[in-house]
């Protein structure tokens, strides 16, 4: 056994510590923090299977991150043959359908996996296809991937986009008061799986009027795929990180172990986080309402990692909060 240096834990003496994941063969343990789900990245990484699915064995990391990659190379090559519809609702299931998959892969939540995994889904699946419902009624001549008159971009930048997040956080809130919930990563996982559904569902059924123009509409293919990666990709990632990172704010006032209440600092304080996810989430509908296909790509990507290291920060406490229970 040894002590960690990095969080002072009687350890093996294993390469990495098993409590923190810093270095136990490094002369610094404090010079690059490691993730705790994968020692050998770092905690601030920007990495997706790792953030995003933290409990999967680093075996399977890899099939995960290959199943991504193949996933948006289906949607582009669809996109790129003109088939628009067939292309989003294709790219718009990728994320969701991976944390899905995850969560049964490793059984996160024992004896109820089934239960806990259909609420989480579906609260997302049936919120975000209300909400996009509704989004039809008020803008029927609109959809996500077609222009706009400046009144409704305004609407739509202001307000819209923090309603959408603020329905997709109720329904993990509603298991908050569950005590055997009870870790950080209950609610990083809640949130991040009800926030991808929902943004999932909701552009769906937002462009179901696509679908009534056939399957090849017509238009610059490279325009269209910009816009269904935007949509049915990295929105659902910043939707996903933002609402897991919230949810993850609110386990860590109201469950976590009071010393571990300020460990995130401002961020892990439910009101701070909400503010954050909010600017996270209004940052993200101007890059999408004002911005043109490439300056908007990369601004919704620059987001997209910024909310998948600000989950990942999350992610990581709870982890070791598990660990320290073990």
């Amino acid at each position: 056994m040894t002590t960690c240096p990095n969080c002072g834990a009687e350890v093996p003496q294993k390469p990495y510590c098993i409590a923190c994941g810093a270095s136990l063969t490094s002369g610094d343990a404090h010079q690059h923090r490691r993730f705790a789900a994968s020692p050998h990245e770092s905690a601030v990484a920007l990495r997706f299977a790792s953030t995003m699915l933290p409990r999967l064995p680093k075996a399977h990391m890899a099939a995960f991150n290959i199943s991504l990659l193949v996933g948006l190379a289906i949607v582009v090559v669809i996109a790129g043959l003109g088939f628009y519809p067939v292309a989003l609702a294709a790219g718009a299931f990728i994320v969701p359908l991976l944390l899905v998959v995850y969560i049964y892969d490793v059984d996160d939540y024992e004896d109820e996996p089934i239960r806990v995994t259909a609420y989480t889904i579906a609260w997302g699946v049936i919120a975000g296809a209300l909400f996009g419902f509704v989004l039809r009624l008020m803008f029927p001549a609109i959809n996500p991937l077609t222009g706009e008159d400046a009144v409704t971009s305004l609407l739509k930048t202001g307000v819209l986009p923090l309603i959408g997040g603020a329905l997709a956080l109720a329904g993990p809130l509603i298991l908050l008061p569950y005590r055997k919930f009870n870790d950080v990563l209950d609610g990083a996982t809640f949130g991040a799986t009800a926030g991808a559904t929902f943004a999932g569902a909701q552009v769906i059924v937002q462009s179901l009027d696509l679908f009534s123009a056939g399957l090849q509409p017509g238009g610059d293919p490279l325009s269209w795929v910009i816009r269904i990666l935007l949509h049915s990709v990295l929105v659902p990632i910043i939707l996903g990180c933002a609402v897991g990172s919230v949810a993850g704010a609110f386990w860590l006032r109201y469950r976590a172990p009071v010393p571990d209440r300020e460990k995130l600092g401002a961020a892990g304080r439910p009101t701070l986080a909400l503010i954050m996810a909010a600017l996270l989430l209004l940052a993200s509908s101007i890059g999408l309402n004002w911005l043109k296909d490439i300056p908007s790509l990369l601004v919704e990507a620059a987001l997209a990692a910024i909310a998948l290291i600000w989950l990942r920060l999350v992610i990581h406490l709870g982890l070791l909060e598990e660990i320290v229970e073990a």
